[in-house]
This record gives C-alpha cells, sequence and structure tokens, in this order.
C-alpha cells in the first residue's frame, strides 16, 4: 500500500510538472460580453478614526489598491439611540439628535465619510449597520411595536450625515446579516422586506429621493437565494429603491445568485459580493492567522468564482484590523487586509492587499467581462475589456509548482502591440516582468511565474503602469 501511494504521488507530481511545461492556450472573444464590472471594494469600521490615524489607512485602500467601493460600518449596540427622542416616531426631536449625532461615536463616522468624500468615494459610498439594538428597541431583533422607532434612527441617521454634515453617499443597507445572531437585528425575509418598505417610504417623505438601498446582505447565500432575494422581488416599491443585491460568502460560490436574478422579473439587476474572505477561524477573536500567499490565494479564488458567475462587485471584509463592540468581549477583530500595528499606530500591507490590487488596479468599473476558454482550467483566468482605452486585461491564478507557457488569441477585439504581466506571490508583491508583443499571427506568449497572482495588462500602447507606481 505504501509502494502505491508513493507511485501515484510520484505520478501525480511528474504531470503536473510535465503539464505545466506545455503551453497551455488561451482564447479571449471580445465579441462574447458578460457582465459589466462596478468595482473592487472594502468594508471598513468607523471606529477606527481616532483623530485621523486612519487617514494613511484609507490613503492606502483608495490610491494604491484603488478600491472602488466602500461599505462603510457603524455599529449600532451601544451610544446609539439608547434613549428614546420622543413618543412619537413621526416626529424628529432635532435637538436630541444634534446632541447625539455630535458624541465621539458619530463624530467617528463623519469624519471617516468626509475623508472618503475627499479621496472621491461617493457615490458609491455605502453606509451600513451592524450590531444590535438598544434594549427598548429590541436588542437582537426589531420588537413589533417598535418598527417605526427603528426606521425613525435609522433615517435620522442619513438625514443628519446627508443635510448636516454634507456628506455624499449614495448608497445605504440599513441591515446586515439578519438570519443569523449577533450581527444585526434577526429578521426573517418577511420582517425584512416589510422593514426596508417602511424605510424607504420614510426615506422618501424626508426628501432623500436619491439614496438607493443594498440587501439583503444575509449571511449565508444560500438564504439570500432561497428566502430574502425572492421575497424582495414580490414588493415593487422595495425594488424601486434597490441598486445592488448584496451577498455573503467565506467559501466561494455556491449559491446560483446570477441564475435567480436572470430568470426573474429582475433581469437587469445586478449583485455585489458585500463581504468576502477565505474563511479562517478565530479572526472575530482576538486571534492572528497565518497572512501567507496560501490564505490570499484561496481569497482571490473565491473573488474570481463570483466574477466568473456575474458578480459586478466584492468587497473583502474587511480593509484593516479593528474592534466591534457587537463581538466583545473579543479584544479585536483580526480580518484585516492592513494589519494595524497598535504599538506604532500605523497600518501595514498585508499579502491579501497586494493580491486583490491584482483586480482592483487594473480592472477598472465599466470594464466589460468577455469570454475566455482556456486548454487548462487549473489555471484559473477570467478576460476583461475597458471600453474607456480599448484595452484587454486577462487575471488569473497558477497553482503549479513550476512556471507555465500560455498562448493568448485575441478576437473580435482592437488590435493590441504590447502587454505586461504583473504577479504576486510568496516572495513578491504586483512585480511587472518584461514587456511582451504579439507575434505575427497576433498572439501573445507569455510565461507565467509558478504558484502566482497574475494580471496580464494589454494595449494599443505602454501596457501597464510604471513601476514604480505600483507599490504604496
Amino acid at each position: 500500500m505504501y509502494l502505491k501511494l508513493k507511485l501515484l504521488t510520484a505520478f501525480w507530481a511528474f504531470s503536473m510538472f510535465s503539464y505545466s511545461q506545455s503551453a497551455i492556450k488561451i482564447s479571449v472573444d471580445g465579441g462574447k460580453r458578460l457582465q459589466a464590472l462596478d468595482g473592487i471594494g472594502v468594508n471598513i469600521n468607523t471606529w477606527s478614526w481616532k483623530n485621523g490615524e486612519l487617514k494613511p489607512a484609507i490613503d492606502l485602500l483608495v490610491d494604491s489598491m484603488q478600491a472602488k467601493i466602500f461599505r462603510v460600518i457603524v455599529e449600532t449596540p451601544k451610544e446609539w439611540e439608547d434613549v428614546n427622542d420622543n413618543d412619537d416616531p413621526f416626529v424628529y426631536n432635532h435637538k436630541y439628535y444634534d446632541s447625539l449625532y455630535t458624541t465621539p461615536k458619530f463624530l467617528n463616522a463623519w469624519k471617516t465619510m468626509a475623508y472618503l468624500n475627499e479621496k472621491g468615494i461617493t457615490d458609491n459610498l455605502m453606509i451600513n449597520l451592524m450590531g444590535y439594538l438598544p434594549e427598548w428597541m429590541g436588542w437582537e431583533t426589531i420588537a413589533t411595536d417598535k418598527e417605526d422607532e427603528f426606521v425613525e434612527m435609522l433615517v435620522s441617521f442619513l438625514l443628519y450625515a446627508k443635510y448636516v454634515q454634507h456628506l455624499q453617499f449614495g448608497l445605504a443597507a440599513p441591515f446586515n446579516e439578519p438570519d443569523i445572531k449577533n450581527e444585526g437585528p434577526r429578521l426573517d425575509e418577511y420582517r425584512y422586506v416589510a422593514m426596508m418598505r417602511k424605510i424607504v417610504t420614510r426615506a422618501k417623505q424626508s426628501g432623500m429621493n436619491d439614496i438607493r438601498f443594498v440587501g439583503p446582505d444575509a449571511a449565508y447565500m444560500k438564504n439570500n437565494v432561497a428566502h430574502y432575494i425572492p421575497e424582495l422581488m414580490k414588493d415593487s416599491l422595495v425594488m424601486s429603491a434597490i441598486s445592488r443585491f448584496g451577498v455573503h460568502s467565506y467559501s466561494g460560490y455556491y449559491a446560483h445568485v446570477d441564475s435567480l436574478i436572470k430568470h426573474s422579473p429582475f433581469p437587469e439587476m445586478k449583485f455585489w459580493v458585500t463581504e468576502w474572505n477565505a474563511w479562517r477561524d478565530g479572526l472575530d477573536d482576538g486571534i492572528k492567522t497565518n497572512y501567507n500567499y496560501d490564505f490570499a490565494a484561496q481569497c482571490m479564488g473565491y473573488l474570481m468564482d463570483f466574477l466568473k458567475n456575474g458578480a459586478a462587485g466584492a468587497l473583502v471584509w474587511e480593509g484593516y484590523d479593528s474592534y466591534y463592540d457587537h463581538h466583545a468581549p473579543s479584544p479585536f477583530s483580526y480580518w484585516g487586509i492592513l494589519e494595524y500595528d497598535k504599538e506604532n499606530k500605523i497600518y501595514i500591507p498585508r499579502k491579501h492587499f497586494f493580491a486583490i490590487a491584482q483586480v482592483s488596479r487594473y480592472i477598472t468599473p465599466g470594464s466589460w467581462q468577455i469570454a475566455l476558454t482556456s486548454s487548462d482550467t487549473t489555471v484559473k483566468a477570467l478576460a476583461f475589456f475597458n471600453p474607456a482605452t480599448n484595452d484587454p486585461v486577462i487575471t488569473g491564478i497558477n497553482p503549479y509548482e513550476k512556471p507555465v507557457q500560455v498562448e493568448i488569441s485575441l478576437d473580435n477585439l482592437p488590435a493590441v502591440n504590447s502587454g505586461h504581466l504583473v504577479f504576486t506571490d510568496s516572495v513578491n508583491d504586483l512585480r511587472m516582468q518584461k514587456k511582451y508583443h504579439p507575434d505575427k499571427k497576433g498572439k501573445f506568449k507569455i510565461t507565467v511565474p509558478a504558484n502566482c497572482i497574475y494580471t496580464f495588462i494589454m494595449g494599443s500602447g505602454a501596457a501597464g503602469s510604471p513601476a514604480a507606481s505600483l507599490r504604496p
């Protein structure tokens, strides 16, 4: 048995080595367009503002990683409307709210969003409430006789952000993971839609017709598909205010979100994965993990699955290490693609940061995913086309222990005369290789390094960005 196992292992290793040495043929067809990409984004926690200490982290996410969508977390458990503003949920006690929204908790939120606005993040700034409610309002869920009070609390926050703080934001996600405990008020799909109807109505009555909503953000992708999204689609008022469906996944694409939408009365609706990463136990509980290339590659493999299956955007959980009241007694959350050095109060990119930048830097919002076929699906690859620049881009993951030769054919695309390969592996971060040129038949023949995440940027002129700009 041992000898047989040893021979099988040797054969597998030899097969992988020999196959990785033969050319992989990739064919890209620009005539077959799939979904348009809205962008790659991050979840960030306003608790971490700390008198501007957060600015360098936001700079890294916006300028270096070029994240385009920000889900801005404002927690609800403590120091929210702990005492009811008045006995009438349809009359705002502005004096009460003016006092509440100038406390440190909310100043952190306003200043974080204001800085994002300075960085150009406006329409794709999404406000998200997270955690339990004040006890009098229901705590783990919304008490049936306090639904309008919850709506008043939420809409008062949006009004204050918009008209008092003069913040620019286009999106709101009122609930977080309503299908599980602790992450937000528990609501089944029927109460979720009923609450969304009240929120949409109240927002419009308050003059905020331009705010669009994202949801349902259930923890399990399958619950979105089986319960929450179908129920949402039954309510025309709520659907008129929905910008994107939001789903979460820490284990890849495992429920047919795209198929559900395409075979529904709303086939043009897009969906985002508003929380995604590769699951690791302990990170919510103050326990760090090994933030190595394997972790980053698994996370990126999931991202590619989401995009392949129709996602128009994906937001990694999360931008940086931070503290969450609703995870107490956990001392800290260590999901960040930026590590927080508590002693020196600085943010340091982890391998995830560079891995995700392989997509977020080079596949810009408005790019179309286009058809790609490959002779070896083990080496994952997706193709995109940027109509603003007329340039195609291929991104993927090489899991082999050896470099692979890739031959790329381009059909139904503008002529390109050069390309750059950028890759991230266990040693290198966003490293740019030499420039490639197509052969006489217009095909590119490139070498993709072993065990790496790669992006091949093509263009009619010099492709890609200068190497010096690749590092944060």
